[in-house]
């Protein structure tokens, strides 16, 4: 059993997969690996162990074993024997057939990516170089989970420490995504009464001049970060939202004032990642808008692809945004406000990544609906 254990974390972590999920059946317990934002199945494991193989990964996390009616939360560290290093996130929940169990994998010491080495477009590269070296503000990155906003923001700050003058930089997350020498970064912790909002107000009187809040979650977190960019702060983050016009309706919805708003947003960054296509298969269609399609090998688990590769599209605090947002308009009404200038639109980007070989359009229509 722990050698079954073993070597489905190990193989999670070869593949790169960021989640693994055990999830009970009727017939035993499928294992099912999340690589390249799609999830695969990877094992199977019988009724007669499902039982052991759940108790085995309580056991690595210090969670109860017998307990099994109550939702459980906890972290382990994979060092001897894998690959790389890494911190895992469990959490388990129970079902009408047994537990289930989801494993999220944090490499410890990952290398983070140059601005270059996303995939963004250079205007969106300059735009986000020129707001954060431009003094304070809020730069918003907004999409749904797993669409690298935490890595653009990482990749900002990396910038940011290699500039003169960086300063003191702060990170505000949960969890702690990438550790980084030369910046502070905390950990927050809600059971604990360590939530985001109340880290944020000691850390302004730390005389920071950047921070990284994780996400913007809550009115409270919400308030601190609008006020943090109105006082000469760099505040970088992030929001599941769909837009530009939906993360500003979110924000005016959480009671943040238009006035800070109009005043404090200096960009949003809306983001999403295209599957890369596996170099070592992709096959030539001869169509120049499009001059690979995926093909597939054991490289890439016969999906065609290997690694993701952002696209994405900006917004900036324009005459007309700032009037709509300071009348409360509809998310419509913001969203015509945004395109004013000219229309945000990631799919036109993610045409980009297809024409240079990178994606396929199936691919692009998988992110832009």
């Amino acid at each position: 059993m722990v050698c079954l254990v073993d070597d489905l974390l190990r193989e999670a972590i070869i593949r790169r997969a960021t989640d693994l999920h055990f999830e009970p059946a009727d017939d035993g317990l499928t294992v099912r690996a999340r690589i390249d934002a799609e999830l695969h199945a990877v094992e199977h494991v019988p009724p007669d162990l499902c039982g052991n193989v759940v108790a085995r990964l309580k056991v690595l996390a210090g969670l109860l074993t017998y307990r099994t009616d109550i939702p459980q939360e906890g972290a382990l560290t994979l060092d001897e024997g894998s690959p790389v290093a890494q911190d895992v996130r469990i959490s388990t929940i129970p079902t009408i057939r047994g537990e289930r169990v989801v494993l999220r994998f944090l490499a410890r010491q990952p290398d983070i990516l140059s601005l270059e080495s996303l995939g963004l477009s250079d205007e969106l590269l300059a735009a986000l170089r020129g707001t954060a070296s431009g003094g304070g503000g809020l730069i918003l990155v907004t999409g749904p989970a797993g669409s690298g906003k935490t890595t653009t923001l990482y990749s900002l700050v990396h910038w940011l420490i290699g500039r003169p003058h960086a300063g003191c930089i702060v990170t505000v997350e949960d969890p702690v995504e990438y550790r980084v020498d030369g910046i502070a970064q905390i950990q927050v912790q809600p059971s604990r009464g360590l939530t985001y909002a109340r880290v944020l107000r000691s850390v302004l009187r730390q005389d920071p001049e950047t921070l990284l809040v994780g996400e913007i979650r809550d009115a409270e977190t919400a308030h601190v970060a609008a006020e943090a960019s109105l006082t000469g702060h760099l505040v970088l983050s992030t929001m599941h939202a769909g837009g530009a016009g939906e993360a500003l309706l979110r924000l005016l919805e959480m009671g943040v004032p238009a006035y800070q708003i109009t005043s404090g947003v200096r960009l949003i960054v809306m983001q999403r990642l295209l599957r890369r296509l596996c170099e070592s298969c992709r096959r030539p269609t001869g169509d120049p808008e499009g001059p690979y399609a995926a093909a597939g090998c054991d490289r890439c688990l016969h999906t065609g692809y290997a690694g993701r590769i952002a696209c994405g599209a900006i917004a900036r605090m324009t005459p007309r945004l700032r009037e709509v947002l300071l009348r409360h308009g509809d998310a419509a009404a913001l969203s015509a406000a945004v395109d004013a200038e000219g229309p945000a639109d990631l799919a036109r980007d993610a045409e980009r990544h297809v024409r240079d070989g990178w994606t396929t359009r199936p691919d692009v229509r998988r992110i832009s609906g």
